[in-house]
């Protein structure tokens, strides 16, 4: 039998985001997981701009945005002594009504096409799960455990075995993707290291999981996403209804034997007589950082956490997996269709480590921000001094140069140029189509968004419409790379886009620009598909 197309390990969002990528690019995957159902654990909250954008492309922003907290309620995070205490500080967050109107006030390139979205990984898995359920060229198989696997120049054989009847069943496939999580068997299948520490300040926590309609006391210091208290903190999963609470352990063992009765444990932590309508879930887990010394071996790629584990803190840890995912996807993809190069997996590994690294180095920033914060308090520092210094440090969930401004500078697939780059911080994104980047969003004169004039294949955006982008296109076509020629005519989106011409990969970012095509488009063509 041909071996499949791609495998993809694991039926988390990182996973089933890359099959519906494939998808997108015609590449059929089969998708196992050994669990039959998605998560009921609420392991994120917050899918953010960036993901937004790469949901859109794929066709379903909408049903999650329908599936996740409604557009009207604020993102607000409230720093506090605790519910039996006093009020600190609040870091003021928009809505996704607000943020909308935004984007549309400010059409200066610095916004994204989408806002984030506020869902709980709970109601964002259903979603993903429907969506893959209905994709003929998903081949979902709830019940299988990745064992182990061997490869060689063609193919990958990976054993698999039936959770319910232990029967082993080898699949055969040209890739495979490992999605399955931080202890991910992929990895270890690999034998790739890992670098990875331990947050000594909070040496455990634990999570309870609940529904409760007690809003007098829940909001006693104001309506609320994040309500963090030092010793614990509540999230607003859904403004309705439902919460998450994870109680900071005092000693490494405090968690060893979980609480016996996790209502009373809460009601005891917080000191306030909050009504528990159900606990719905309880975990112990411990905080860490990883990232993977090698994100591929082979035919074999990592993404998600499988390759990085991160703090909560700024929400990076699945959307940075989602970029892997896109990331993945699209190269593969060039591969099964015969225009991709082997530059394409090598390039992989150079474009998604050092973003894994620099988000788990930007997450354990925020997450310092927390501790040195409640030290403040804990050595005596008045609510007044540690307010100020949390006004001061703010920036999670707030860096659009982290989520929207990260460029490939190292990548061996993008025409770099020998010029200053453009300015980067992590709290701003630079509208620029420097190569590497993601293009600046712009409303155009005829209304929508120049994002969606962008092919699952690569796009060539033209803003002369002289003629001058045949010599690419044709060179394009002569190598079998497919690009769409999009011609825009729009002043404004050129002066933010800065080229009269701008190549663009099926994941947004740019390849290559310039004023003319130059006297080697067929070179141009070669690097971009990984063929050079």
């Amino acid at each position: 039998m041909d071996p499949v197309p791609v495998l993809i390990v694991g039926a988390g969002p990182v996973g089933m985001v890359a099959a519906l990528a494939l998808a997108r690019h015609g590449v059929p995957s089969v998708l196992v997981d050994q669990s039959f159902e998605t998560s009921d654990h609420p392991k994120l909250d917050y899918v953010n701009a960036r993901s937004m954008e790469f949901l859109r492309q794929l066709g379903i922003a909408d049903d999650v945005r329908a599936a996740g907290v409604a557009p009207e309620h604020p993102a607000d995070v409230i720093w506090s002594t605790g519910l039996a205490g006093g009020p600190i500080t609040t870091w003021k967050l928009p809505s996704v009504a607000e943020e909308r109107a935004r984007i549309a006030t400010h059409d200066d390139g610095t916004q994204p096409v989408e806002p984030g979205q506020r869902i709980s990984q709970v109601d964002l898995e259903p979603v993903l799960r429907g969506h893959c359920r209905r994709e003929p060229l998903v081949d979902l198989r709830p019940g299988l455990r990745f064992e182990s696997l061997t490869q060689d120049d063609d193919t990958v054989t990976s054993e698999l075995v039936d959770v319910l009847t232990d029967e082993r069943l080898p699949l055969r496939s040209r890739y495979v993707l490992g999605c399955d999580g931080a202890s991910s068997r992929v990895r270890g299948a690999l034998g790739i290291g890992e670098e990875s520490f331990d947050v000594p300040d909070l040496p455990g926590a634990f999570m309870v999981h609940f529904k409760s309609r007690d809003l007098s006391t829940l909001h006693r210091h104001g309506r609320f996403w994040h309500y963090f208290a030092f010793r614990y903190v509540i999230i607003a999963q859904d403004e309705v209804d439902t919460w998450t609470a994870h109680v900071n352990g005092l000693a490494p063992a405090e968690f060893d034997t979980p609480p016996a009765d996790p209502a009373a444990f809460l009601l005891d932590t917080m000191r306030v007589d909050l009504k528990i309508d159900k606990v719905l879930q309880t975990s112990r887990w411990r905080p860490g950082f990883m990232i993977a010394d090698r994100y591929r071996v082979g035919r074999v790629l990592l993404a998600g956490d499988s390759a990085h584990r991160m703090f909560p803190t700024g929400a990076y840890g699945m959307n940075t997996g989602i970029g892997d995912a896109v990331d993945a996807a699209w190269k593969v993809a060039g591969l099964v269709r015969g225009y991709g190069g082997p530059g394409l997996l090598d390039s992989y590994e150079a474009e998604r480590r050092p973003v894994g690294l620099r988000n788990l180095r930007t997450s354990h920033r925020h997450l310092s921000v927390h501790l040195a914060a409640g030290r403040m308090l804990r050595e005596g520092a008045a609510p007044a001094a540690v307010g100020s210094f949390l006004t001061e440090s703010r920036g999670e969930n707030e860096y659009r140069g982290i989520e929207l401004g990260y460029r490939h500078n190292d990548s061996p697939v993008v025409c770099h140029e020998d010029a200053p780059e453009p300015v980067w911080t992590p709290a701003e994104y630079t509208p620029t189509t420097w190569p590497g980047g993601r293009p600046p969003s712009v409303l155009l004169d005829g209304g929508g968004s120049i994002y969606d004039l962008f092919a699952e294949s690569f796009t060539l955006v033209d803003f002369a419409g002289d003629g001058r982008a045949a010599p690419l296109l044709e060179a394009a076509a002569a190598q079998g790379a497919p690009v769409k020629h999009a011609v825009v005519r729009d002043a404004r989106a050129r002066r933010l886009w800065e080229r009269d011409l701008v190549l663009l990969r099926p994941d947004q970012h740019v390849a290559w620009r310039g004023n003319a095509v130059g006297a080697d488009p067929a070179a141009v063509v070669r690097r971009v598909r990984g063929a050079s």
